[in-house]
Order: C-alpha cells, then sequence, then structure tokens
C-alpha cells in the first residue's frame, strides 16, 4: 500500500506490522548468530582439546563410561544440573537440559559417543591408548561440538525462548544394539519438539556443509537364510541335494530384484555377505548359511524387496529340492529429514557457511540410528565436512588413519547452537 505525502510531494510507505517485525527479528537473528560465531572461536582450543581426549580415550558401544563421565564433569562445570545418566541400564550416555521449566517450545540436540573395534594407524599425538577401539567415524568431534554448544547455549540461557535437551546417545555403531532405540525408550524425546544433528563427513571438504530434504541415509536390514540339503559325496552328486549349488543359484537371482523388479528409479542395495558351507573338498555338505544386508532410502520399497526377496529364497530353493528358512530383520530405518526443517535449516547455515558453501548432496546408502529420532519428531541431520587433503585429512570413515580436522569444530558448535535457537524461536 502507498500513500503520497502531498506536502512534500513524495510517495511512501503506509506502516506495515509485518515488515516492521521481520525487520526486528532480522536484526535479533544476526544478533544472535554474531554472539555464537565470537563465542565459538573463542572456545575453539578447548573444543579441540575435548574432541583430543576422547580421540585418545575411545571406548565401544554400551561401554563409554569414561567418555560419560568426562561429559558429565564438563557439564556440571558449565552450570548443568539437571542430568539423566546412564542407558540402557548401563552407565553410559547423557541426557541434559536447559531451562526444563521454562514454558515455550523445546528442541534437542545430539551427538553419538561410541568408538569402533578397530586398531588406529594413525600417528597424530592424540592417537587411541586402547588398541581395540578408535573413533573412526568422528564422534570424538560429535561429542567435542555438542559439549561446545552445550557451555554457550548455557551462557545464554536466560535469552533463550524456550528449552534445550541435550542427548549424548551411546552405542551408534552397533545397530543391533542401538543407544537411540534405547534413549527413545527411555523417554528422552518427551517434550521435545524438535531435533537436529550433525556427522562430520570426510568426502565433503572442510568448511562446507552437505544436507538434503527429505532421505539422506538408508535403512539397515539384515537377513539370513539356511538352505537345507542332503549331504553326500562329492564324486555321486546325484545321490545329493546340493545347498552350495543353490545358494550360488541365488546370490544371481536375488540381484534381479533391484536390477528387474523394481523402478530403476527406487534406490536399493542388496548384498549377499556371507555364504558358509561344507568342511573339505569331498563332501557335499547337508546345509548352506547365507547372511546379507538390504539398504534403501523408503519404506514402501523396504518392504517390497522383503516380500520379493522370500518369493525367490522359496521358489529357488524348492525347485533345487531343497529346504530354505528364511529370517528378515528390520534393523534401521532410512534418515528422513523433514523437507520444510531441511530447507530453513540450509538457509540459516549459509548465514554461517556462505551461500556456496552449503549444497544440496545425493543420498548415502549407509545408516544411522538418528534416523530413529527422526521417525519420532520433525528434525534434520546434517554432514559437515571435514576432508582436508593439504593436512592429510581425506581417509574415508571407519579407516585406521582417520582423523577429523579441528579447524571445523567451531562451524559445528554455532550451527547446533543456531538451530536451537532458531527452532525455539519459530524460525526452524
Amino acid at each position: 500500500m502507498r500513500t503520497t505525502d502531498s506536502g512534500r510531494g513524495r510517495t511512501c510507505h503506509a506502516f506495515d506490522p509485518r515488515r516492521t517485525r521481520e525487520r526486528v527479528h532480522r536484526k535479533e537473528f544476526f544478533t544472535v548468530l554474531e554472539r555464537i560465531r565470537a563465542r565459538a572461536r573463542e572456545l575453539a582450543p578447548e573444543i579441540a582439546s575435548w574432541r583430543h581426549h576422547f580421540h585418545a580415550h575411545p571406548e565401544l558401544s554400551f561401554e563409554e563410561t569414561e567418555t560419560t563421565r568426562k561429559v558429565v564433569e564438563l557439564l556440571h562445570s558449565f552450570g548443568y544440573e539437571d542430568l539423566r545418566i546412564g542407558t540402557a541400564g548401563l552407565p553410559t550416555g547423557v541426557v541434559a537440559d536447559l531451562n526444563p521449566d521454562r514454558p515455550g517450545r523445546c528442541h534437542a540436540l545430539r551427538a553419538d559417543i561410541d568408538a569402533l573395534p578397530m586398531t588406529e594407524e594413525g600417528t597424530c599425538p592424540y592417537r587411541s591408548t586402547n588398541p581395540k577401539a578408535m573413533h573412526a567415524c568422528g564422534h570424538d568431534a560429535h561429542v567435542a561440538m555438542l559439549l561446545g554448544a552445550a557451555r554457550i547455549l548455557k551462557e545464554m540461557e536466560e535469552d533463550l525462548p524456550g528449552r534445550i535437551r541435550l542427548l549424548f546417545q551411546p552405542s551408534e555403531e552397533s545397530p543391533h544394539r542401538s543407544g537411540a532405540r534405547a534413549m527413545i525408550a527411555e523417554q528422552a524425546l518427551a517434550g521435545v519438539d524438535t531435533i537436529s544433528g550433525l556427522h562430520v563427513w570426510s568426502p565433503l571438504a572442510s568448511g562446507t556443509l552437505g544436507y538434503r530434504t527429505g532421505p539422506l541415509m538408508a535403512s539397515a536390514d539384515q537377513w539370513e537364510c539356511t538352505i537345507e540339503g542332503k549331504g553326500g559325496h562329492g564324486a555321486l552328486p546325484h545321490q545329493a541335494v546340493d545347498p552350495v549349488v543353490t545358494a550360488s543359484l541365488l546370490v544371481n537371482a536375488l540381484q534381479t530384484i533391484v536390477s528387474r523388479e523394481l523402478n530403476p528409479l527406487d534406490t536399493a542395495v542388496l548384498t549377499v555377505g556371507k555364504i558358509e558351507a561344507g568342511t573339505t573338498f569331498n563332501i557335499i555338505p547337508d546345509r548352506a548359511e547365507m547372511m546379507g544386508t538390504v539398504r534403501t532410502l523408503d519404506q514402501g520399497v523396504r518392504k517390497d524387496i522383503q516380500v520379493r526377496m522370500r518369493r525367490i529364497v522359496e521358489g529357488l530353493c524348492e525347485t533345487m529340492r531343497c529346504k530354505a528358512d528364511f529370517r528378515y530383520k528390520e534393523v534401521l530405518p532410512p534418515t528422513v529429514n523433514d523437507p520444510g526443517l531441511a530447507a530453513k535449516a540450509a538457509t540459516l547455515a549459509k548465514t554461517l557457511f556462505g551461500e556456496d558453501n552449503v549444497l544440496e548432496i545425493p543420498p548415502v546408502m549407509a545408516s544411522e540410528d538418528m534416523s530413529l529420532f527422526l521417525e519420532k519428531i520433525p528434525g534434520v541431520f546434517l554432514f559437515l565436512g571435514t576432508g582436508n587433503t593439504a593436512k592429510g585429512l581425506a581417509q574415508a570413515h571407519h579407516h585406521p588413519r582417520f582423523d577429523v580436522d579441528d579447524d571445523v569444530l567451531p562451524l559445528g558448535v554455532s550451527l547446533h547452537c543456531l538451530l536451537a535457537w532458531a527452532s525455539l524461536a519459530g524460525a526452524l
């Protein structure tokens, strides 16, 4: 709407309260952004030292007792009092609340805290002191960044228009014993409106952020099949029913589900990871064991593959005169971002990373139990680039020389804080 100021001969805009609110909110946002960013930079050396501590003292799934103790110690030093310590009856994992009695929205920030069962080959001064465990997936960085965010948010608590819940989750690397599933069962999401999480990602360059609206990571399912035949002499196959031949045929037949039965625009992986049969060269065994995994990005495709696998396994085994015992276990669903939240998070992230450094990326067929949280409430999971070839930090995740670029940690801390504040303020 426009009006004319006849006394001065100029055109002006009529008062619009919506525009005024937008200007106020924008000013407030950039004030908060600069406050968060400056504090994260100040804390960078401490955040890096925390990561180095966790990297040097890795613990396996549901064994993260010292990691938990250190997290609790630091949270107490920041001023946190409302802590729930332990998950699934074990002294691992922490749920911490900030402003638990404050009215308004609640946003959860999540980090996984466990390491992988492998020996580190790196030579960094903070290399693993546990020869049976290593932070080869970056969870040491996840813990350190969430601690950094916890400290800054605690310092901002009087200015937060709602509640924050911090989830330091055990056992992400052991999907059959998922710490996310255990935390959900223990009401860790009770009263939470939205959730977000970060995963460092070496395929992306340091200083970049990867996001996706919708499915970001695949489901992770496990299947097993026992094929019962009839054992016999290797020189007299006509007197036996060979389960090894049947298993060999199944390897190829199962691949036709993806190549010939699914819509080519659907994404799926069907892998045979193990075949075990027999004892020596001249005996036809009476049984063969098979095992593998299925990965999909869509729950409908996931259900469909199960039905098709059972049909092929049972039909082919009957054709080959064998009996089949087929077992399929759904382990983790796809990690699916809320499309609206993911788009808003990407827009917010551009204020931190720069317009050209926030990238919409293709989905990844690996899996994450963050998916279980995202099944329950709206949220977003983002990939923080940490690949730096100049520093020799571009190894793949789960590699024995994997490490993280410390320079990205303040960015991750800032993004945690910004997403939490934006969610409480109604901007996410």
